[in-house]
Order: structure tokens, then sequence, then C-alpha cells
């Protein structure tokens, strides 16, 4: 899996500290191990927030995408990419950031008007209605900017390419 096929016995050898080449162990330890558990953690990292947002809520149907959060995190993605002409990756991180939180709060104000409060049924449905219209917003700019479409197809998409263990 990758732009070098390495067989299986030279990965174990390598992992196994036996010698393979130089080529092969560098290409397993510098690149393939670091964005393996990158992965890892992201995925972990994913899970746990689903977790923490299910308890929170308490709502074994909540998510990042029925609350609001990704589609949030879209938006701000979009708009640094198209408006304000952000194109580093810490740049996308932060409006990611905060086009989730801003999506969230709305949510969380939406399911709470209302004698009732704020209930998990509520929040569902405020979250999908943030999420119909920051996803037609998102849709509105990457129409009309062939670049913001394109940044954010990357970044949508997702990617550990170039990614390493300072990473």
């Amino acid at each position: 899996l990758g732009a070098l096929s390495i067989p299986p016995g030279d990965v174990i050898k390598a992992l196994t500290g036996q010698p393979t080449g130089p080529r092969i162990e560098d290409v397993i330890w510098s690149v393939r191990i670091p964005r393996t558990a990158l992965g890892l953690a992201a995925g972990a990292a994913l899970g746990l927030s689903g977790c923490v947002m299910q308890a929170l809520t308490r709502n074994p149907l909540a998510d990042p995408g029925i609350l609001g959060v990704s589609a949030g995190a879209a938006f701000a993605i979009v708009i640094a990419a198209g408006v304000a002409g952000i194109g580093s990756l810490f740049g996308y991180i932060w409006f990611a950031f905060a086009g989730a939180m801003a999506a969230g709060v709305v949510v969380y104000l939406l399911g709470r008007m209302g004698r009732s409060g704020s209930t998990p049924v509520k929040l569902a449905l405020a979250g999908v209605a943030v999420t119909a219209v920051l996803s037609s917003l998102t849709s509105a700019v990457v129409l009309t900017d062939p670049a913001a479409l394109d940044r954010f197809r990357f970044w949508s998409a997702g990617s550990l390419a170039d990614q390493d263990a300072s990473t």
C-alpha cells in the first residue's frame, strides 16, 4: 500500500530488526509507521468525540453530521479558501474549529427554544436544520468558486499524504 511495493515478509523483517535494505527500512520507519499511527490516533479521536457527543446530548443517534458540526466546519473551510484566501493546513484547522463551534452553539440555542428546554429530539432536529442550511451555503460557494471547490474537496476527503512523525 503505497508508491513502493514492499512484500509482507520484508515488512516483518524490518519490524523485527532484521536487515532488509536501507530504502525499505526508511520507508517503513519514517513514512508508513508514522502515518499508520496518525490514522489510528485520528480515528480514535473521532470515535471519542462521537461518544462524548452522544453522552452530552443523551441521544444515541447524535453525531457531527446530524448536529450540524460537520456542516459548520465545511462551510468555514469554504469561506477560508474562497473568501479569505487561506491555503495552509494550520489556517484550515482554525477555521474548521471555529465553524464547528459556531454551528454547535447555534444548534444548542435552537434546541433550547420552547417551554420544555433542550431535549435530544429537539437538538437532533435543530442540527438537521442547521446542516441543511450550511450545506446549501457551502454548495453555493463551491459552485461559484472553482478554487474553493478544489481546496474543499481535498480537505473533505482527508489524506495522510505528506504527513510524518512531526505531525
